[in-house]
């Protein structure tokens, strides 16, 4: 995921400073990841700790956080994700205020691209209220929805603005990929 922050690069780091201090043996220790982001620092601790807190104040942080760690059938959810990719667009919100054509005239989405998420969002959403999946399948849904609309978006990896032409990879169309479950 395009996110400033990520402390990826980081892990061998704060690995060896944790090996330091607590040994190299962290089977019966607790990790609480404060800061979680994407989760990149948790997902790579998950096997070795006895017990994991995942912490962060962002909502799209605790849905994708929460996804890796879903229990659900992933034949079912897979078949829904090829659904969702063959969703026409539509007009909704996210096409409105966020993407190129949208009448608030901002350029974070290809205008196709806009549409097809507001699509999706919208059918997961009826999904969730006709009860066709579980609370753990809308977070993973959602969450595979987060991820494919990072890709395609016409950022250079922080919302706070949008490029003023719609670079290459965000004219690709998007396209939802299984979130990885751990």
């Amino acid at each position: 995921m395009n996110y400033l922050g990520s402390k990826t690069r980081l892990l061998p780091f704060i690995q060896d400073t944790i090996i330091k201090i607590a040994g190299s043996d962290l089977s019966s220790y607790s990790f609480c990841d404060l800061f979680a982001g994407t989760g990149a620092v948790n997902r790579y601790f998950r096997s070795s700790v006895k017990h994991l807190i995942i912490n962060d104040r962002e909502y799209y942080s605790y849905v994708i956080n929460k996804a890796h760690c879903c229990h659900i059938p992933v034949e079912q959810y897979s078949e829904m994700l090829q659904l969702l990719n063959k969703l026409a667009g539509t007009k909704g919100f996210i096409y409105t205020e966020y993407a190129e054509k949208g009448t608030a005239g901002r350029l974070y989405f290809s205008g196709q691209n806009g549409m097809k998420i507001d699509a999706i969002r919208q059918r997961i959403e009826e999904w969730k209220l006709e009860g066709q999946i579980s609370d753990e399948g809308y977070f993973w849904l959602l969450a595979s929805l987060i991820l494919a609309a990072d890709k395609v978006a016409n950022t250079t990896s922080i919302y706070g603005a949008y490029l003023k032409q719609i670079k290459p990879s965000a004219k690709k169309p998007l396209q939802l990929s299984p979130v990885p479950l751990i």
